[in-house]
């Protein structure tokens, strides 16, 4: 198709756009604010900045700012039940905003420890298998890691998911097509007995490759404007025919006769009067079965990103109920951002598990299931397994006649 260009890029960090640079390299503060990029968001950095912020803390026990860094820390790095305990004791007293926002999380963590975490079963799984993306879209909440796995360390990841009870597993990035083994992935979680569904930008999608994906479940494809310079100016492409490269997408899966599309659309200032234009060309296509409507989230956008796309839930809400009237018996699901905080049980590329608050920067490193059993990594204080049990089937539910 002459409108796709392959590329592939990491997408720039930081993706928190907005640093200080005013902060001396090297800081504590400076090393605290990087600590969501890609070769820092892991166990060894994470370890390192917390004795320097456990130090300080020593130095100075008063000081707030240092408390809320100490607690986040905690809380981000394997957190067990004596390290939430810790961070509530830090954020006792809190005057800071960030700091009430995190203390709110930990009451809420505390609140669920009298609950269950053996025999507790993953059936919902989100995986960000591929580091590249074609895109760097405003805004962009996904926990790229510097090291991606090879087929086999997939596979074996695999294996573990599926003989824990795993049913259900997203396969995204990143974009999932732009990693070489992702077909032979996808044919080995399916043989697995793992329904499967890929989340793509659906850029590189072509014919062949679509013919190999005939066993997901559901494929994922994004649709966020009618217009050429909405589109290209959210997802950050290089490409000026973005728009035309998604909608070829759309219109191979209508001839090839997959059914089993599922339409991602980010819901932004930029876009909302655009909506109901992208409901008709969404629901034109005979291919979509599902269609999503998410709720922008700058859970790692800058200030400025913040304050440009951010949308309140309630005039999203009227033009959804709007367009659900207009399409009566469509699958169109509204993902507010206020009901998606610890949903995802997400691996990252390099097979370090995840899951994210609702706040900036709540992300909180679980395990790795390189070197973890499932069920270990299920016994962390800081899952809620009922908000996970909220997350939407990678099966799309049958169209109505």
């Amino acid at each position: 198709m002459s409108t796709r260009q392959h590329v592939e890029i990491l997408p720039p960090h930081p993706l928190r756009a907005g640093y200080d640079d005013s902060l001396p390299a090297g800081s504590i503060a400076d090393q605290f604010q990087r600590r969501l990029e890609p070769n820092h968001f892991n166990p060894a950095y994470l370890g390192a900045l917390t004795e320097r912020v456990e130090q300080a803390h020593r130095q100075d026990p008063a000081d707030e700012v240092t408390r809320w860094r100490l607690a986040f820390l905690l809380l981000q790095n394997h957190a067990t039940a004596a390290a939430v305990h810790r961070a509530e004791q830090l954020l006792t007293g809190a005057t800071l905003p960030e700091g009430k926002r995190l203390a709110q999380l930990v009451t809420g963590i505390r609140s669920r420890e009298e609950q269950p975490r053996t025999g507790r079963c993953v059936t919902r799984v989100n995986w960000s298998i591929n580091n590249r993306c074609p895109m760097s879209c405003h805004g962009c909440y996904n926990p790229f890691a510097a090291e991606q796995v090879d087929f086999d360390q997939a596979k074996d990841i695999i294996d573990k998911l599926a003989e824990h009870g795993t049913t259900d597993l997203i396969l995204a990035g990143g974009d999932p097509l732009l990693w070489p083994p992702i077909l032979d992935v996808v044919d080995h979680a399916t043989a697995s007995g793992i329904k499967v569904a890929l989340d793509t930008t659906g850029y590189t999608l072509n014919a062949d490759k679509l013919n190999r994906l005939t066993s997901l479940a559901s494929l994922r494809l994004p649709l966020d404007a009618v217009t050429a310079d909405v589109q290209r100016a959210f997802r950050r492409s290089p490409d000026r025919k973005l728009l035309s490269a998604l909608l070829e997408s759309l219109a191979l899966c209508d001839q090839a006769g997959f059914d089993r599309v599922r339409v991602h659309t980010v819901a932004s200032a930029k876009n909302l009067h655009q909506l109901p234009a992208i409901a008709d060309e969404v629901l034109g296509h005979r291919s979509v079965a599902q269609w999503v409507i998410f709720q922008w989230w700058g859970r790692r956008a800058s200030p400025a990103t913040v304050r440009a796309l951010s949308v309140h839930i309630e005039p999203v809400r009227e033009v959804v109920q709007t367009i659900r009237q207009h399409y009566p018996g469509r699958d169109i699901i509204l993902a507010e951002s206020s009901d998606r905080e610890l949903l995802n049980w997400m691996i990252q590329s390099s097979g370090q598990v995840v899951t994210f608050g609702s706040g900036p920067e709540e992300e909180f490193i679980l395990g790795n299931l390189l070197t973890d059993r499932v069920e270990d990594i299920l016994a962390h204080p800081i899952l809620d397994f009922d908000a996970m049990a909220r997350g939407v089937p990678v099966t799309p539910t049958k169209r109505q006649p």
